[in-house]
């Protein structure tokens, strides 16, 4: 197996270790291998688009090597641990090199600052924004539920314990009710062209527009109505 560095091109250019595919041939040109990275980077992020993409190691050549004349490249699989095996053509031959090399997918995500609990409400100060590698390990696994630094926060609340430098999930969080279990609500009774309104209990958590199970504090009946406003609920009789 040929291990080739990505780096210091023009020290192995000088000492001969760049041959092509075809004996005879002498070195390569000095463009070669880095519009063949820059390819294979193409090709890796069609995988993990919006990604910034990297190379991570050296090429290590299971067939072949580095062509003269540059052809087409194509990813062939990959691995969680951030390796990619890929094909290259050489345009004067038609002869094809395999070689395996590793990557890296970074795209922004946010990261807490501090260990938030179960329940907390999120703010934009609780966490920053840190490049995460989404070509290998955890966020690999996870890289679809990484929550944009887009997203605004401030509407959520977290859903489990989200430990200090883990970067934040859509499983993580949840939107924040707007009325929680056991607040004081305004009910509206509305029927026959009429509206009463009494003091009552939120039974459960609910959002604005949404249907929320109540108890008036009087007469401790349960009641489900549409939660309208903050901390008012109408019931149709």
């Amino acid at each position: 197996m040929i291990v080739l560095p990505i780096l210091n091109l023009s020290i192995l250019l000088n000492i001969g270790m760049l041959q092509a595919n075809e004996p005879g041939k002498g070195a390569t040109t000095e463009d070669t291998l880095p519009r063949m990275i820059e390819l294979v980077k193409q090709e890796v992020s069609k995988k993990y688009l919006g990604a910034k993409i990297d190379l991570t190691g050296s090429i290590r050549w299971i067939r072949g090597s580095v062509p003269t004349e540059l052809g087409a490249v194509k990813v062939l699989d990959e691995t969680p641990r951030g390796e990619v095996r890929f094909f290259v053509t050489d345009a004067d031959t038609g002869l094809s090199s395999e070689a395996w090399t590793g990557v890296a997918a970074w795209v922004p995500a946010l990261v807490a600052t501090r260990r938030i609990h179960p329940g907390e409400k999120l703010s934009r100060d609780l966490f920053t924004i840190q490049p995460v590698n989404v070509a290998a390990g955890q966020a690999r696994e996870f890289r679809g539920l990484i929550l944009s630094p887009e997203s605004d926060v401030s509407t959520l609340e977290a859903r489990q314990t989200i430990l200090e430098g883990q970067f934040l999930m859509t499983t993580a969080a949840q939107r924040s009710p707007d009325v929680r279990r056991g607040d004081a609500v305004t009910i509206q009774l509305i029927g026959d062209g009429m509206t009463l309104s009494t003091a009552g209990m939120a039974e459960e958590p609910g959002y604005l527009k949404g249907q929320v199970r109540v108890m008036t504090t009087k007469t401790k009946r349960q009641l489900v109505g549409q939660l309208t406003s903050q901390g008012v609920v109408e019931v149709k009789l």
